[in-house]
C-alpha cells in the first residue's frame, strides 16, 4: 500500500530525531491537530509508538519506512532569488529518477498546497532544469551557487525537487506529495 504524503513527511522527521507532537508540528509546518491525527493513524497501524522522549518508529515502522525513504538524502529550506516562486522554498535532494512528466509533478505539488515546483537534475556537475537540461547557472548563477552551498553532498543523476509556498506547511505539503509519487514506484 503506498504511503500518504503526510505519513512520509512525518516519518522522515521522526526517524531522524525523537520529536514530540509540538516539535513535529513546527518542523513540518502542520498544525498539532494534523500531526496528532497522523501519529495516531500510524500508531494504530503498529508503525509508530509514542514515548516520553517523543515519537519513535516501531520495528515494523523501521522495516516499512527506512528503505522507502533511503533515496531522500536531504530536505532543507533554500534561499533563492530569481528562481523563487513563493515565500518559502523547501527542497529535497533525492537519488531517484522521476518517471512522471515535470508538469504532472508540478500539478501534483500545487494540488498538495504548493504555489509552484521546480525539478532539477544533476548532469555533468551542473544543476539543470529537468525538462530541457539547460544548466541553471547560465541564467541564474546566484541561485546555482546557493543550491551548491546548501546541497554539497550531491552525485550526478541526483534530483532536486523544490516546492514553493506562502508558508512552510504549504510548501512541505506540495513537496511531500511529489516525493510520495516519486517513491511509490520503489
Amino acid at each position: 500500500m503506498p504511503e500518504s504524503a503526510a505519513s512520509l513527511h512525518l516519518v522522515y522527521h521522526a526517524s531522524r530525531a525523537r520529536l514530540g507532537r509540538r516539535r513535529l508540528a513546527l518542523v513540518t509546518g502542520q498544525s498539532e491537530m494534523v500531526v496528532r491525527t497522523e501519529i495516531e493513524r500510524l500508531r494504530d497501524r503498529g508503525l509508530l509508538r509514542i514515548e516520553r522522549s517523543g515519537v519513535a518508529l516501531t520495528d515494523a515502522g523501521t522495516a516499512r519506512f527506512v528503505g522507502l525513504l533511503q533515496p531522500v538524502k536531504q530536505v532543507c529550506e533554500l534561499e533563492l532569488s530569481s528562481l523563487r516562486l513563493g515565500d518559502v522554498a523547501l527542497a529535497a535532494l533525492v537519488a531517484v529518477s522521476e518517471r512522471s512528466a515535470v508538469w504532472e509533478l508540478r500539478d501534483l505539488a500545487v494540488r498538495g498546497g504548493a504555489t509552484g515546483l521546480l525539478l532539477l537534475s544533476r548532469e555533468a556537475q551542473n544543476w539543470c532544469f529537468a525538462h530541457d537540461q539547460e544548466p541553471i547557472a547560465i541564467r541564474n548563477p546566484q541561485d546555482a551557487a546557493a543550491i551548491d552551498r546548501t546541497c554539497p553532498s550531491v552525485s550526478d543523476e541526483d534530483r532536486l525537487v523544490i516546492a514553493f509556498g506562502p508558508t512552510r506547511g504549504r510548501a512541505g505539503q506540495g513537496l511531500w506529495a511529489v516525493l510520495a509519487e516519486m517513491l511509490s514506484d520503489r
